[in-house]
């Protein structure tokens, strides 16, 4: 059953991707680059998607940025992010059904991006929400699971651009351990994260026109030279 709710969520992911024509989400190019630094919290209680919002007692957090994510734009609403995190397990806090353990938690994650931003750029410039997917590698050095755990990622986020080049994210992320076992595993854990981003590199509309600096020996006009004497 959790296969099958994966699987359509996929399915559902990559419909919404591809639903719009092509020279839709052809036209603009928003950034080259992208930086976030962001503030996280790791919810890693064992208990999957029970208690989601739990944050007293499942969220482990820090008061201090603890997130650094590079973003590098290619076309048609895809890019690439990379990302490094890092935190402390709470005192008190429930780690895989178990309380009060210490542990350094940090990870390191490249995802696909695609925005849905080029679907209605236009119109609502200040919204921008994506999905993310790819690999991740994990490190906890005493949380009462595997140290070293390579992930499966899915997640979900959106920015709010305040002016053209700075905005603020929101972002939650489903860690899939694929070791031991997949899916139905306890290195299964979700981060989220709020923070702010900087893109810069801002491309243009572009309609296949030819450009007119590019091309004035189109549109400039012919001069004939004088044939007086003749």
């Amino acid at each position: 059953m959790k296969k099958s709710i994966l699987l359509l969520f996929l399915s559902f992911l990559l419909n919404s991707a591809f639903a719009q024509p092509y020279k839709t989400i052809k036209v603009f190019k928003p950034y080259k680059w992208m930086i976030g630094v962001s503030w996280t919290a790791i919810d890693d209680d064992g208990q999957q998607f029970a208690n989601l919002f739990d944050i007293n007692n499942s969220w482990n957090y820090l008061l201090f940025p603890t997130k650094i994510s590079v973003d590098r734009y290619f076309k048609y609403g895809w890019s690439i992010e990379a990302s490094v995190s890092y935190t402390q397990y709470l005192n008190g806090r429930l780690i895989n059904d178990s309380t009060n353990i210490a542990s350094t938690f940090a990870c390191v994650d490249i995802n696909g991006k695609y925005s849905f931003y080029n679907h209605y750029a236009p119109r609502m410039r200040w919204f921008d929400p994506y999905f993310t997917f790819g690999i991740g590698y994990t490190y906890r050095d005493n949380a009462n699971v595997e140290q070293h755990v390579p992930t499966v990622n899915l997640g979900f986020g959106m920015n709010f651009w305040i002016v053209n080049s700075f905005g603020i994210r929101l972002h939650s992320n489903a860690k899939i351990g694929v070791y031991p076992g997949f899916w139905d595993t306890h290195t299964n854990y979700l981060q989220h994260s709020a923070g702010l981003v900087f893109r810069w590199g801002k491309g243009k509309h572009t309609n296949g026109n030819f450009g007119k600096k590019k091309n004035k020996w189109i549109h400039g006009k012919k001069r004939y030279k004088s044939n007086k004497g003749h």
